[in-house]
């Protein structure tokens, strides 16, 4: 039996499967959510959980994983994205 790939989140640091986290990626168009979690570059992962995503916000968690500065606009373009990714689950 085939194990399902698990990810950290940027948010409490936990562990889950990958299904039940939301990843951001950084590809040369910028930073955004990856709906279907196949984009190519790199990447972080966050629970569904608003507390998750305001704790990576708050750390700098997501600019610290993907290896790259956030802008304060890019920062709430993100929060926005990361919303809307939650409300469609």
């Amino acid at each position: 039996m085939a194990r399902e790939p698990e990810r950290s989140c940027v948010g409490c640091r936990e562990r889950a499967v990958k299904a039940e986290l939301v990843r951001v990626a950084r590809t040369s168009a910028g930073v955004r959510v990856d709906a279907n979690g196949a984009a190519p570059g790199r990447g972080a992962y966050v629970h569904r959980d608003p507390a998750c995503v305001a704790a990576a916000l708050r750390k700098g968690a997501f600019a610290s994983a993907l290896r790259t500065g956030l802008a304060e606009e890019e920062l709430a373009r993100l929060k926005e994205q990361i919303e809307e990714a939650l409300q469609a689950i």
